[in-house]
């Protein structure tokens, strides 16, 4: 394949070789993975906050359901769908382990250790059984998934 048939993707506001997309989808993550959660209060003004309820009032989460967060980074998203469903279980997937690794180290994982897994993957291939989840979500990372 020369130069010019090479497949691209978008990166911010540049074209890339999808095959350099997810090595700097991790080199961005992993550098702001301890920051990550207070930047994105910041450059939201906290507006991601409501959107995260609101997806969780779409969502409604009931008890004893599974759900897979995709690209969950910090484990946001986990967290809220714990805290509605009551006794459930969340699996937090993503890319870039230090996101993982920050959201082992909120609070909040504390307290829900028993119903967290932390699982370094990818979402083009996921390294799950079929059927083994209720409730999938991505939220926001589906702007970094190649295909």
């Amino acid at each position: 394949m020369t130069q010019t048939d090479q497949k691209t993707t978008h990166f911010g506001f540049t074209e890339v070789p999808e095959h350099e997309k997810a090595g700097r989808v991790q080199g961005v993550f992993g550098s702001v993975a301890s920051k990550y959660d207070v930047m994105n209060d910041a450059m939201s003004m906290g507006i991601h906050r409501i959107w995260k309820d609101a997806m969780m009032d779409w969502l409604a989460p009931r008890p004893n359901t599974r759900l897979l967060d995709v690209a969950g980074g910090t484990g946001d998203i986990s967290f809220r769908y714990l805290k509605r469903a009551g006794q459930a279980h969340a699996t937090v997937c993503d890319l870039t382990e230090p996101m993982l690794i920050a959201g082992r180290q909120r609070a909040e994982a504390d307290s829900m250790a028993d119903s967290l897994d932390w699982v370094v993957g990818d979402a083009m291939a996921l390294p799950f059984d079929d059927n083994t989840f209720d409730v999938y979500t991505i939220s926001f990372g589906i702007r970094n998934v190649t295909r």
